[in-house]
């Protein structure tokens, strides 16, 4: 593993976002069968960390009192469900930040816009996590914008095989809104790729 590069340095960043217990094994809106992302999560990691670049974990915290929760059922309450699954947790000790969102965009997770203006060496984004459909797309569009905004190049780029949304038979098909959600975030000017052996 090469020496970790600061933020400023950076030139690619992989955010892991809401692959938590409260998503992927227990609670109202989890949905176990997203796990079968992780083993695809996980060398996109091992490799991001080997060249010395930027991992950056987000997940969901609210409180019994986050407007989020008059829209979705009660969630993530910065307890358990809250906390990245155990197959992923072990790599939270080397990512750089680990951020606490209260809505469906981690763009706005505190201090997530300021570090961001930090990293002007920053080329490449790599998104990965749960939910394709939400959390993600949200995520993706609002990055692409804000980059946009403030005249930074950067790529953003999501591999299908590491993105999952929930699935609710006659409610939300998982099919239907993965494959919804990959034609809104490439008209957006994000890079669907099918794994990242399309782009390394």
């Amino acid at each position: 593993m090469k020496e970790r590069k600061n933020e400023k340095e950076m030139s690619e960043a992989v955010f892991l976002i809401d692959m938590n217990v409260g998503f992927c094994e227990k609670g109202k809106l989890a949905d176990p069968t997203i796990k079968h992302i992780v083993p695809n999560i996980i060398p996109i990691i091992r490799t991001v960390l080997e060249k010395g670049e930027g991992l950056f974990v987000v997940n969901d915290s609210h409180t019994s009192n986050s407007v989020e929760l008059k829209r979705y059922p009660e969630h993530c309450l910065g307890d358990e469900e809250s906390r990245t699954i155990k197959e992923l947790a072990i790599y939270e000790e080397y990512a750089n930040r680990l951020f606490m969102k209260n809505s469906t965009c981690a763009l706005f997770a505190p201090g997530m816009m300021e570090m961001l203006m930090e990293m002007v060496n920053l080329r490449r984004v790599i998104i990965v996590g749960c939910c394709t459909d939400i959390c993600i797309q949200n995520f993706a569009i609002a990055l692409r914008n804000f980059f946009d905004e403030v005249n930074m190049d950067v790529d953003i780029i999501v591999p299908k095989d590491a993105v999952e949304t929930y699935d609710i038979p006659s409610i939300h098909d998982r099919k239907e809104n993965n494959e919804r959600a990959y034609v809104v975030m490439e008209n957006t000017g994000i890079k669907l790729v099918k794994n990242m052996k399309e782009v390394d």
